[in-house]
């Protein structure tokens, strides 16, 4: 998402462009494309055991279509509202290349920024005013009003009046399930991407948006759209010799898809074997027999242990037998918390 002509769409071809070409699906007016998570780790697995299969972790992102503001009809996030809150977090694109905005004015990459944020805190806004003057209504009316709920969003009320976003609020377990229908978009997490033109590959000149996100406790990504959509098309080879003429040890997209996961609070274990190598993907602080649903909800039904050796161990010695003879092969209980880069190997009764 982004101010218009800030290169959101040309951001999303770089992330979804192949060697073989584009690979997105449409949805209404906007644009799905899932892609997949770089993890060298994964790769080496790979090579170690030759599957017939392999199957890295996937991020899906949207290309929002923004309508542009219509008289009356306030701001174009309030109308997209219910598609936007439907997602887990938000890259917000900032044009920081050329030195005109789409408006005609001087470029200021950091105002763009605050004006983005402020959209979605207004946005907000509106659903708290609206849910307020509802229990005042009530109360109004001698209805029992929801004074716990009032209480947190009068919290966000304040909040967003200051122009700050719900994401730098501390809320209790309880208040988080009060506000959690509300879905409100200041409350997720983001990712700002500078999308620059090639002379700012850098990074240079970007110190008064970094400025601007810090305030907000967001971090930037330098990402130059034109020049990454077509390392994108490269095939691996072609692809190291474009890297090495400009410069660049890997390719933005690569830094953005990883800042996507991280940003998601997601982790990756591993299973590996003959048939598959492949990622799976948790919430960080899962345990081991949620974890092991992800693979089939029988296992996690089932579970008894978690047979468990760090990927790092397992690829310097190579095979399970090897790491049990050096103890690095551990059997985790129901109360272990699956770790970041894990090889497991679920046991189970059926």
């Amino acid at each position: 998402m982004g101010a218009p002509r800030a290169g959101k769409t040309a951001i999303f071809d770089a992330l979804t462009n192949t060697p073989q070409g584009p690979h997105f699906a449409v949805k209404g007016a906007h644009r799905l494309g899932t892609v997949k998570v770089p993890d060298a780790r994964l790769e080496a697995l790979r090579d170690l055991y030759q599957p017939k299969k392999y199957t890295p972790a996937e991020v899906t992102f949207v290309d929002v279509a923004l309508p542009p503001p219509s008289a009356g009809q306030g701001s174009s996030f309030s109308q997209l509202n219910a598609f936007l809150s439907d997602a887990d977090a938000f890259a917000v694109v900032v044009q920081a290349f050329g030195e005109m905005d789409y408006t005609g004015q001087p470029l200021d990459p950091a105002k763009q920024l605050d004006s983005l944020l402020l959209e979605l805190a207004v946005a907000d806004l509106e659903k708290v005013e609206r849910r307020l003057e509802k229990i005042d209504q009530e109360l109004k009316r001698g209805l029992k009003g929801n004074e716990a709920e009032r209480a947190v969003l009068e919290r966000c009320k304040k909040q967003l009046e200051a122009g700050q976003a719900l994401r730098d609020l501390a809320f209790t377990a309880e208040d988080e399930k009060r506000i959690s229908s509300f879905r409100f978009l200041s409350q997720k997490s983001a990712l700002v991407v500078a999308n620059v033109a090639e002379q700012q590959l850098d990074g240079s000149g970007l110190d008064p948006l970094r400025a601007a996100a810090g305030a907000h406790k967001l971090e930037v990504l330098t990402f130059c759209a034109p020049l990454e959509a077509e390392i994108a098309t490269l095939d691996a080879g072609a692809q190291a010799g474009f890297l090495k003429d400009y410069g660049i040890s890997e390719p933005a997209r690569t830094r953005l898809i990883r800042g996507a996961y991280r940003l998601l609070d997601l982790i990756s274990f591993f299973t590996v074997g003959p048939d598959e190598v492949r990622a799976w993907t948790i919430r960080r602080g899962t345990l081991a027999p949620q974890a092991a649903g992800k693979v089939h909800t029988d296992i996690e039904r089932g579970f008894i242990r978690a047979e468990t050796v760090l990927c790092d161990d397992l690829l310097r010695l190579k095979t399970h037998a090897a790491c049990r003879e050096q103890n690095r092969l551990r059997l985790e209980s129901k109360s272990y918390v699956v770790q970041d880069g894990d090889v497991i190997d679920f046991r189970f009764s059926a």
